[in-house]
């Protein structure tokens, strides 16, 4: 089952729209869409890893395929493997240990053993800014929307089949309309109830018993949503209105605007870091043009963007265990 039914509801049916122009009009040249999100893996396990950075990979180019036509895209910044049996069999009901790991203005995805209840993976609260999925989701292929429903959650979609704000009717005109102020809150996902795989063939048409809520018009379940339930091998789009909902999530939660990379990141600051994780990350550009940026010792760097350009007073020198100075070209937005 993907997520907890204890997840705060915070989402409301709509955005502060005074708020959606400030931040539009502060974004500005900064960061243009599609908005590239920063984003960092945490991997818990009990006495070795049970997953490794290829299947994380996949797993994030799966979910940028999902977001990137809907202007939405990301940038790893990096994977973290922590030895932590507490924290690998996690109860979902205690999510503040969590916090400890994640990191401010990144998205935080973490990687756990076993969730309980059955759970293949949760957000703890919608919008949010972290997100937990098992290590059988990012080892299966099958799998291969968890990640992304989980996403779409600390973005502020809802499921399709939401009751928790009024059961919404099938209608989208009449007295029977209700689907901007019910269900999920959108009027161009179709009504849908819950289901399970076993309402869904392998052609992925529902089968089960159809279902009439004022009106005439039986529900007409959505089994390619990936903010559905069903058979998760046939979730592989969201809507215009989904997509156009998560934009204005991301921009008017101020946790998630942090999490924004801008389209060029300039650094000219002179360091001489010899400890310490650090990390930087742009859409189009990361530009170092200090006259003395050294990484060395311990320390540990890692940038990444579609383009890195190092100065002549950049020296990556780790020399030390542990010691990292990582340069990725960034695979999850053009």
């Amino acid at each position: 089952m993907d997520c907890s039914p204890d997840i705060k509801k915070n989402a409301g049916p709509t955005v502060d729209q005074a708020l959606l122009r400030q931040r539009r009009t502060e974004l500005g040249a900064r960061a243009s869409l599609p908005y590239t999100m920063r984003i960092q893996v945490v991997v818990f396990y009990k006495s070795t890893p049970t997953v490794n950075d290829a299947d994380i990979h996949r797993n994030i180019t799966n979910m940028a395929n999902f977001f990137r036509p809907h202007n939405i895209c990301f940038v790893l910044s990096d994977i973290e493997y922590i030895k932590d049996s507490a924290m690998a069999d996690f109860n979902t009901d205690v999510p503040g240990p969590l916090l400890s790991y994640t990191r401010p203005s990144y998205l935080t995805i973490f990687v756990h053993t076993d969730l309980g209840a059955e759970l293949n993976g949760t957000v703890y609260e919608i919008p949010s800014t972290y997100l937990s999925v098992t290590d059988d989701v990012v080892k299966s292929t099958y799998h291969n929307s968890t990640m992304t429903h989980e996403m779409g959650h600390c973005f502020g979609l809802y499921h399709t089949f939401q009751t928790s704000f009024g059961r919404e009717n099938v209608p989208r005109n009449g007295d029977c309309k209700n689907c901007e102020t019910s269900g999920d809150y959108l009027c161009d996902t179709q009504a849908d109830v819950y289901s399970q795989i076993n309402d869904v063939n392998t052609e992925c048409v529902y089968t089960g018993t159809p279902i009439i809520y004022c009106g005439t018009e039986e529900y007409l379940y959505e089994t390619n949503n990936i903010m559905s339930y069903g058979r998760r091998s046939c979730r592989t789009t969201f809507t215009n209105g989904q997509g156009g909902r998560a934009r204005d999530f991301i921009l008017t939660d101020s946790r998630l605007y942090s999490c924004i990379a801008p389209d060029i990141l300039t650094v000219n600051n002179n360091v001489n870091y010899t400890g310490g994780v650090y990390s930087l990350t742009a859409k189009h550009l990361i530009n170092v043009t200090s006259t003395s940026y050294i990484i060395a010792g311990a320390a540990k760097m890692r940038m990444s963007a579609n383009r890195i350009r190092l100065g002549p007073g950049v020296a990556l020198r780790p020399t030390l265990s542990g010691g990292i100075a990582a340069i990725k070209a960034n695979a999850y937005c053009e």
